[in-house]
């Protein structure tokens, strides 16, 4: 198998899909709730609430990866993004209204990636805004990592631990590397 950075894109997005999975099994009461957010949750309600924002924050995310890894050709999909755009401004508001800070931040870090592939920001700015979102990505991977190893449950500290260092690696890749520019003729 070539690595390159459509592999790198489609293994954070399946690590991604991994850890909805986590969440909804925690929602569906198979795993308990101090399986997630490092044993610190009081309730099931709270950690449905945890869980319901982590999916959907993942879910924002898979789109702006798959773009920012060159999975997709957001030319060919601005209608997607425009409508994502308007997906991650609704989320935006919903998250401070939440007072979900981290949230907030987060979510705006796909913002210029997600407003370019739309058609609102110029195409050139692309492989900026590409490059902003997957450094600062992982160096939320790189935090979080970090966070599983300093928690009481054997789950986040190995398991999710470990698909958080997987995904750091991923996105230092990504960062790193360059798209290839398709050469023109003539």
């Amino acid at each position: 198998m070539k690595f390159n950075r459509k592999t790198a894109g489609k293994g954070i997005i399946i690590l991604n899909l991994f850890t909805i999975a986590v969440f909804l099994l925690v929602i569906l009461k198979i795993l308990p709730y101090e399986s997630i957010s490092g044993g610190q949750l009081d309730s099931y309600e709270a950690a449905v609430r945890t869980a319901t924002t982590s999916i959907v924050m993942i879910i924002y995310g898979i789109p702006v990866v798959a773009a920012a890894s060159g999975l997709v050709r957001v030319k060919a999909y601005k209608k997607f993004y425009i409508g994502w755009l308007i997906f991650a401004l609704i989320l935006m508001a919903v998250l401070f209204f939440e007072a979900s800070i981290i949230g907030v931040i987060v979510v705006s870090f796909g913002l210029p990636l997600i407003a370019v592939a739309a058609g609102v920001i110029e195409y050139r700015q692309f492989n900026l805004a590409s490059k902003i979102y997957l450094w600062l990505s992982f160096f939320f991977a790189c935090l979080n990592t970090l966070g599983n190893l300093f928690v009481s449950t054997w789950f986040e500290k190995i398991i999710m631990g470990l698909v958080t260092l997987i995904q750091a690696m991923l996105y230092f890749y990504l960062a790193r590397s360059n798209p290839k520019r398709k050469h023109r003729k003539g």
